[in-house]
């Protein structure tokens, strides 16, 4: 009764099942990809894990440990004493059939060199967790405007392919009737019916590629694959503005993620070779024992035992005097360790500078090819133009038409393409700058 009452819900009011449709823009898809994305999700759980261990390490080295114990022990069978007299001889039961203690002890840190170093070495190690965290976040912002432009992208070249595919008909129907009318020889109008044929797996391509953009999106963002969206966005160019290398230079040293956790790596290690030294140091230890204990028969009852109570305070000093040069090797291996930080941080810092002339150097040759591509558009319009006109006038080929139909269509390939590329360097470039909004619509 139950799945016929589901069944006819489910063809009654299919709208109550289905998934809504998505209107997506840029902004949009990296809000809910900042919400949804699974590997930011880690890497956020990994940052509040090091600030847990900052926690954990306050508590290690500078609050007391306490702890209490409960031991109860039943003799089944008791020990005995035997004594061999000239007067007397015999043996005695020793211990108590019933045996309680009842304890605590505490201890509490006074003086030792992780008081002063390890909560710090913890805190920093949960800053570069941060940037670890915000890195990621750069990442996938860039890595959402990729995917967004890649669906634009993919999108134009449907719509190209479709209309390429719409010339290649009429140019298919002019010379069938050119061809019939005895105007045009029939090699034209199978050339016609060739390219017709050409075309059309290229639209096929094209509706599949838009198929997987559309899922390569979705992932990023956090989507399932089946949720619908649509995107009212068009692939079109705008110019950005953006700085020269030398203004860009130290907003990179100073804001880019990866320099911030080296900086963080550089500053935890020296603060490790700190924590390795102390351990030269004595260590100063206040202690604390309470322990009440009873031993009785079982002819007295559990509520008449008789508790015996101690109690003891004390200090505790821990001389380190030879551990086989131990700490010496573990303090100079905290040296090694912080010289190859700082030797990757400039290696890194080299790198990234490098990177950040190559991409401004791209977006320049990028802007370049747009405007090269755009007067190419014209020229090839023009061309096709022309030579429709002088085939239909049978002063021309159908190997013209072909020909310019060919070179209309690259020009616009070429032209998307570059266009794609340009935004995808300037999401690059964001990237690298920790995404301040360096570069800004002109």
């Amino acid at each position: 009764m139950k799945r016929t009452i589901i069944l006819f819900m489910l063809f009654a009011f299919p709208a109550l099942y289905a998934q809504d449709t998505l209107s997506l823009n840029l902004q949009k898809s990296i809000d809910i990809a900042l919400q949804n994305n699974h590997d930011l999700k880690i890497a956020k759980l990994e940052y509040e894990k090091a600030e847990e261990q900052v926690s954990e390490a306050f508590g290690r080295s500078v609050l007391p440990k306490i702890s209490g114990a409960v031991n109860y022990r039943r003799a089944i069978k008791r020990a005995v004493i035997i004594l061999e007299t000239p007067f007397f001889s015999g043996s005695f039961p020793q211990g108590s059939e019933n045996t309680l203690s009842i304890g605590a002890t505490l201890e509490q840190p006074l003086f030792t060199g992780a008081v002063f170093y390890a909560t710090r070495v913890a805190k920093v190690f949960a800053e570069i967790s941060e940037k670890s965290y915000y890195l990621s976040k750069a990442n996938l912002i860039r890595d959402v405007k990729r995917a967004y432009y890649s669906y634009l992208l993919a999108q134009k070249f449907l719509d190209l392919s479709v209309v390429t595919l719409k010339a290649a008909e009429d140019n298919l129907k002019n010379a069938g009737a050119l061809y019939h009318a005895g105007i045009a020889p029939e090699y034209d109008f199978v050339r016609a019916k060739v390219q017709v044929q050409n075309i059309l797996p290229e639209v096929q391509n094209a509706k599949n590629s838009i198929i997987l953009a559309a899922n390569s999106l979705k992932i990023v963002m956090g989507l399932d694959i089946e949720q619908p969206f649509i995107i009212k966005d068009s692939l079109s160019y705008n110019e950005i503005k953006v700085e020269d290398f030398n203004s860009l230079i130290p907003v990179m040293s100073k804001k880019n993620f990866t320099l911030q956790q080296l900086k963080l790596q550089i500053e935890l290690q020296d603060k490790n070779v700190s924590y390795q030294y102390s351990k030269h140091f004595p260590e100063l230890y206040f202690s604390g024992n309470w322990q009440a204990t009873a031993q009785e028969n079982d002819l007295r009852s559990f509520k008449r035992w008789r508790y015996i109570n101690s109690l003891y305070v004390g200090l505790n000093l821990k001389i380190p005097i030879f551990n086989g040069w131990q700490t010496t090797s573990k303090v100079q291996q905290a040296k090694i360790n912080l010289k190859q930080v700082r030797e990757e941080y400039k290696k890194t810092t080299k790198l990234l500078k490098n990177q950040l002339d190559e991409i401004l150097l791209k977006i320049d040759e990028m802007k370049n090819k747009i405007s090269a591509y755009q007067a190419t558009i014209k020229e090839a319009q023009l061309g096709y133009d022309i030579s429709q006109k002088r085939y239909a006038n049978g002063l021309g080929t159908q190997l013209e038409n072909i020909d310019a139909l060919v070179a209309l269509t690259r020009a616009k390939v070429n032209y998307y393409n570059a266009i794609f590329d340009y935004y995808n360097l300037l999401a690059q470039l964001e990237a690298l700058l920790g995404n301040q909004g360096i570069v800004n619509n002109e």
